[in-house]
């Protein structure tokens, strides 16, 4: 197998995942995730989104004559949500949902490739450039999917940790998390690490409190949130200059 067949299927994999993302993370609210454990196989929203993953990845994969691929993501995506909304909403089953899509989309990817011999190529997989997929899955991954991770795990402590810190900005603490992380990721990509020293030392002065159990809980969160960037970004740096 040449190199560029491995490129190819290297931008095919990292395009299905890209579209799971924005499925997941960026075209669905939290009133469409409440709404589904709520009504659970009953709710619309099941259907939308199940609809949607599948569409969005039949899209993003640029094999438009396996019209397969549409019917078997969508039910599949419908059947796994619609097995999650029957369990609880917390970190265990948001890693298993998870897990069992990014199988799904393994799965089909490995069907597809099996194909390449046989269909020819589509013009949209000859104008890609896996790097560039590569990287815009990275950032999505940072910004989105890790903001629900670490929300999930610092769960427990929501409630230990009120105290006399007061109720700051609506949303704030989400999009210090985002930015913060595609800060981190950049700088690990252009290994700018001195950078990364000064974000680290500037979170620390700007979110001090004097409530420890506010700090603490603050702490976990910013060390867990540059834990994750930090290994994605070194982790598609590997990807980069050795696997592609």
């Amino acid at each position: 197998m040449d190199t560029a067949f491995v490129n190819l299927d290297v931008s095919l994999l990292a395009r299905l995942l890209l579209s799971h993302v924005l499925a997941d993370f960026v075209f669905q609210n939290q009133k469409m995730v409440s709404d589904r454990f709520k009504n659970k196989w009953h709710s619309k929203w099941l259907y939308i989104h199940g609809i949607l993953a599948g569409l969005l990845a039949y899209i993003f994969s640029g094999e438009y004559g396996f019209i397969w691929l549409f019917l078997i993501y969508t039910v599949s995506h419908i059947a796994i949500d619609g097995f999650k909304s029957t369990r609880q909403d917390n970190l265990k089953w948001f890693i298993l949902d998870q897990f069992a899509h990014l199988l799904t989309i393994v799965l089909v990817w490995a069907v597809i490739i099996g194909f390449e011999n046989i269909i020819s190529g589509i013009p949209f997989n000859q104008l890609n450039s896996t790097n560039t997929w590569i990287l815009i899955l990275a950032y999505f991954i940072v910004i989105w999917p890790s903001g629900i991770l670490i929300d999930k795990f610092t769960e427990p402590w929501h409630h230990d940790k009120d105290g006399e810190e007061g109720e700051g900005l609506f949303n704030a603490g989400l999009w210090i998390g985002r930015l913060e992380r595609f800060l981190l990721l950049t700088f690990v990509l252009l290994e700018q690490y001195q950078a990364i020293g000064l974000l680290v030392t500037a979170k620390s002065i700007f979110r001090f409190t004097t409530d420890r159990k506010v700090s603490e809980y603050i702490l976990i969160g910013t060390l867990l949130s540059f834990t994750i960037a930090v290994f994605v970004g070194i982790v598609v740096k590997w990807i980069l200059e050795v696997a592609v």
